[in-house]
């Protein structure tokens, strides 16, 4: 029997921002490429982007693509500081302890 490991909150939550902040559009991301790029669920995607919205990390815009209204999620100021922060805290809880590969 195998065991499923899950990743922390803060592990999804910085992959989010990363998503976001590195996407083609430059701090710009569609929905669709958010969830993708997180290899999230799309129920679960939804949960962390509503607590970063909530939050003031993003901003959610609707904007016309053709005939289609498409959902693009921007950072914040906040949101750019946080995803540095966020990126600190990995780099000391995982990376540095090498618990990234566990």
């Amino acid at each position: 029997m195998s065991v499923t490991k899950y990743r922390p909150a803060v592990k999804i939550i910085l992959k989010l921002l990363e998503c976001i902040s590195k996407s083609q559009m430059k701090g710009r991301a569609l929905k669709t490429h958010i969830i993708q790029c997180a290899n999230l669920k799309t129920t679960s995607a939804e949960k962390y982007i509503t607590m970063l919205k909530d939050a003031g990390y993003v901003e959610e815009k609707r904007e016309a693509w053709g005939a289609r209204e498409v959902i693009v999620y921007e950072l914040t100021p906040l949101g750019k500081s946080r995803y540095e922060w966020f990126k600190t805290i990995n780099d000391e809880l995982f990376i540095l302890n090498d618990w990234a590969n566990e």
